[in-house]
Order: structure tokens, then sequence, then C-alpha cells
């Protein structure tokens, strides 16, 4: 399975928000509450967005310490919305026709707090924010379908079963396992895009002869929230020199062995903008903007040279990170 190790070397701080009025109008631009419009008056606050759901800590306990440059030309928007969404719950009324859907014919249990579990051919299990399908189908004697048709055989599948969200993007094979043969399809919500959280998403178990295994799916209501205004990229950037971004790198063990500190020099060449969710289940979460810098790691006395991501959060009001 492929895998992608997250390293950062700081923690995130509290992200504020300005805007116009306390509704929250969409399609409004946030203001700074330092700057007086035209007439004198003040604008007002909005409600405080959450932090960034960007890493707090890396599996290796590094420590960077790279001198980074910016080498590249940006070409980002000045203003892009954040987007607020709302974890799907499920009734037992809508667990019932989702069961009698994929064929489990066993009581409903409901277990409170919105949980829900249903066992028969196979079995379904709902709480606040997750619905888990497993399939008690055997997987046949054949072999694993290619990436085009384990995605079709996915979406195909939720499809008949009235589980694929209207804003579900294309999907694609995130992992493949050689023993037993599985291969994971993940869909994403098509918008905003890209997202770098797994949730909201769905992903979906295929076994040989494109069987559907198993399915879990973490949706959400999205609706689009305030206009903000983004830093520019040159103050941004300073995030990243200043070593206070979030860094995700892949390094080998045998040359980087834990809680090794890690220098040497990065150049970044490119910078795009992806979203990133953000606050506490079971309250209104967001989805908010951050640049996402590319660029070449080279250690300092090491061989070799390590392609490296830096992330940090874009808009224009938020509070620098610690750390």
């Amino acid at each position: 399975m492929i895998r992608r190790t997250t390293r950062l070397c700081a923690i995130l701080a509290t992200i504020l928000a300005l805007t116009l009025s306390p509704a929250r109008v969409p399609g409004t631009i946030a203001q700074d509450a330092t700057q007086e419009p035209e007439g004198g008056a003040e604008s007002e606050l909005a409600p405080q967005l959450p932090p960034v759901d960007l890493p707090t800590m890396n599996e290796r306990a590094y420590v960077f310490e790279l001198d980074s440059v910016w080498d590249g030309n940006a070409s980002t928007p000045q203003e892009l919305p954040i987007y607020e969404y709302e974890a799907m719950t499920y009734t037992e009324e809508q667990v019932s026709e989702i069961a009698s859907a994929l064929g489990i014919e066993g009581e409903i249990e409901a277990q409170g707090d919105g949980t829900y579990s249903v066992a028969g051919n196979g079995s379904l299990f709902t709480t606040p924010g997750l619905l888990q399908y497993v399939s008690g189908e055997q997987a046949p004697d054949e072999d694993i379908p290619d990436d085009g048709a384990a995605v079709a055989f996915a979406r195909d599948w939720l499809r008949v079963s009235g589980l694929l969200p209207a804003n579900a993007n294309d999907g694609a094979v995130i992992a493949t396992i050689d023993t037993p043969a599985r291969k994971i399809v993940e869909f994403k919500p098509a918008s905003p895009a890209p997202l770098l959280s797994s949730t909201p998403g769905i992903t979906v178990t295929i076994g040989p002869g494109g069987t559907i295994l198993e399915t879990r799916i973490s949706w959400a209501t999205i609706n689009q929230g305030d206009v903000y205004q983004l830093r520019s990229v040159d103050d941004a950037f300073n995030d990243v020199a200043s070593r206070l971004s979030y860094l995700d790198v892949t390094l080998p063990e045998d040359q980087f062995p834990q809680g090794s500190t890690i220098t040497g020099t990065v150049t970044y060449h490119e910078v795009a903008i992806a979203y990133a969710t953000s606050g506490v289940q079971g309250d209104l979460q967001y989805m908010q903007p951050v640049y996402v810098f590319s660029g070449t790691y080279t250690p300092e006395g090491g061989d070799g040279t390590y392609d490296i991501v830096a992330y940090v959060p874009a808009i224009v009001t938020s509070l620098q990170p610690v750390g």
C-alpha cells in the first residue's frame, strides 16, 4: 500500500476571520476589523474560525531546521470562499431503507445517540458522521480488476445502492494490496477541490472479480460560505522560510533515523491552493484554503534529493503559527 508520512515543524495557531455582518451572507468579502469602511462605521467580527486540520506531529519525531528559498512564479487568486459542512446522520427509517437496498435482512438494533447496526447477509453500521458496510459475499477466484475498472465497479455499486452523493468526484484508486488482492477506491467532494482531509469522503474496498467487500462513507452537507481575502504568496512563504510551516517529506529511515534533526536546503518551485477541514464533529465545521508549496529537499552532507511539500494557512486574517 502506498503511504505518505507527514513531517511537520510547527503548531497551528487560532484562525480569526472577519466579515461585514453577523449573518455572514454568502458572497460577501470578509473585512479586517481594523479597517474603517466609507462613512466611518467599523465592520463587525465574524464568528471565529477553528484551526485548520493540519498535522501536529510526525511519526519519527523529526525536528526540521531547513533553509528554504522560493524560486517560482505564483499565479493564485486574491480571494476564495470558505465552505461550511455538517456531517451526515441517519434515522432508523433511513437505515432500514439502506439495509433493504443492500440485501441485509436482519433486525435493526438502536444503540442510542443516532447509532444503529444491522447484521444479516453482511452488516451495516451507522453513527453520526459514518456509515460502514461489510459484505457477506466471498470474493471469487478471479483476477483483481485494473484501476479504471475498480473505480467503475465502486461508482456503479454506490449508484445502484443509492449511496452515491451528487457532489462526489470521479474517484481514484488510493491503495493496492497484493495479499489478499484488494484495491481501495476513494471518492471526495468535487467542490471544493482538492481536499487534503480524508473526510468528507468515501472508500470502497474492491476484491477479485470486482466484488464489493467493504464501504465506509463519511459524507457531509456542504455549503459555500463567505469569500475571504488571501494572504500574498510572499507573505505565506515567509512562514515557510521562518520554519513555521507544516512539512510533508518521505525520507529513508537508515539515513534519517527516529528523532533526527533534519538539516539542509529546500528550493520551492511551485505553489497551489488546496482545502483542509477545521472544527469539531458535532459542531459546524469548515473547509478553508491553504497554500501548498512544492519543492526539492537537499540534505546537508547527504546524498540525493527528495520531494517536499509545505502547507501554510492562506486566509489573510490568519494569525501566524508559532512553535
